[in-house]
Parts: structure tokens; C-alpha cells; sequence
């Protein structure tokens, strides 16, 4: 009967306090302790402790992100989208009104040749 109730109950996750878990990784980066001292210490695998250093050392450990964070991230991501394409399509805009007013003075011009025929009409 043991057997049976032992695979009817999942196993319960365990979750740390953000103290503990900076406590731990301040030990390990200190040298006090081993990873794997430290895992047989706290009674915690050695994997978890892991990934709390490697978090711990990016700066991510214990920073929890709120819904209305990570839409406004979100907004923020495709706003700059959005200005960068403007800008592209502004300059884009800049680039075509030089090219015209370059065409421009070169068809006003008699010395260019290019509207040449039109000045040329009455002059047969």
C-alpha cells in the first residue's frame, strides 16, 4: 500500500525565500562553502543552487516582473519600432526630395541637354 500512495502523491516543489537563496550564493562566492557543500548543507540540489548563481550574477535574482511591467516593456519595444521606421522613412523622404530638386535644376538648365528638345522647337 506504501508504494501505491507514493505514486498517487506528486512530489511538492520546494521554493526559497530570496534571502536564503542570496545567503547561499553569498557562501559559495565567498568560498566558505562548496557548490556541492552547500547542496549537502541546505539539502537543496546542486542544480538549483546553479541556476541562483548564475541569476545571482547577472543581477536577476529575485526580480519579479509584474504583468503591467512586462506590458509596458512591451509598449515601450514597439514604440521604438515604430520611431525607427519613421526615422528610416524620413530620411528616405529627405534623400528623394534632394534627388528631385537635383533633377529639377538639371531640367531647367539649357546646358544639361536634357529637356533640350523643348527649347529647341522654335529655334528649327
Amino acid at each position: 500500500m506504501s508504494a501505491e500512495k507514493e505514486l498517487e502523491m506528486p512530489k511538492k516543489r520546494r521554493s526559497f525565500p530570496l534571502d536564503v537563496k542570496k545567503h547561499i550564493v553569498a557562501e559559495i562566492e565567498s568560498g566558505q562553502v562548496s557548490l556541492t557543500g552547500a547542496a549537502r548543507k541546505y539539502s537543496i540540489s546542486a542544480t538549483a543552487i546553479g541556476r541562483w548563481r548564475e541569476k545571482f550574477r547577472d543581477g536577476s535574482l529575485g526580480e519579479s516582473v509584474s504583468p503591467r511591467e512586462k506590458s509596458l516593456e512591451k509598449e515601450v519595444r514597439e514604440l521604438r519600432e515604430k520611431v525607427g521606421s519613421l526615422t528610416m522613412e524620413i530620411d528616405l523622404l529627405k534623400k528623394l526630395e534632394a534627388y528631385e530638386r537635383r533633377l529639377k535644376s538639371v531640367d531647367s538648365s539649357t546646358i544639361t541637354g536634357l529637356n533640350w528638345h523643348l527649347f529647341r522647337k522654335g529655334a528649327q
